[in-house]
């Protein structure tokens, strides 16, 4: 619930079930800041993951916080690579209303960022007969509660789709803008990992 009274978790087109990236004070999902055991170093090393000079390189750049510092600009990529309630009815040419109605039945996908949706860029076509990527409905709920805006927006802009039966590879976007079925992209999600 926002600061304005309204619930964001029963639409359907909402991610993570209105979970706010917006703060910074919610719980992590995932524990963060464990060092991994001598034992697991030396696997690293032994199974030629790493070199002990790559190794060394690699812990020096995590107990500097680098790694943290790329870890937040790759999620705030996810959150700025996405467009007010405003902004997206204007893009789409309807009333917020209208916008809304695409909410509640999944046509559109948002994510809350500070008690406000955002609309994710990347759903929206320069194609007038489809403005929008078809499918969102079935696709949103396979991202579950773990996957940030960021996550999502990597997924969709480069995993490698290969189509049976085709030489062919594309990544979700271009694969549902030509009109794929989006249980390909389902498929996907599901060998990989991704839910």
């Amino acid at each position: 619930m926002n600061d304005r009274g309204l619930t964001f978790e029963s639409l359907v087109g909402v991610i993570a079930h209105g979970r706010d990236y917006g703060r910074v004070d919610e719980p992590q999902s995932d524990p963060r800041g464990r060092q991994a055991t001598p034992e697991e170093e030396e696997f690293l090393i032994r199974s030629g993951s790493f070199t002990r000079e790559q190794y060394e390189k690699s812990k020096a750049e995590v107990a500097r916080g680098e790694l943290d510092e790329i870890e937040r600009r790759t999620e705030l990529e996810g959150l700025i690579a996405s467009l007010t309630a405003k902004e997206a009815a204007d893009w789409l040419g309807i009333s917020d209303a209208e916008l809304h109605a695409l909410l509640v039945v999944g046509e559109v996908t948002a994510f809350v960022c500070d008690g406000e949706l955002r609309y994710p860029a990347w759903q929206f076509t320069e194609d007038p007969a489809m403005p929008v990527l078809p499918g969102l409905a079935r696709l949103t709920p396979a991202w579950a509660d773990q996957k940030h805006p960021s996550t999502i927006l990597g997924f969709m802009y480069n995993a490698d789709l290969e189509i049976e039966g085709t030489d062919e590879s594309f990544t979700p976007i271009e694969w549902l803008a030509i009109g794929g079925d989006v249980q390909v992209v389902l498929d996907y999600l599901e060998a990989e990992s991704w839910r």
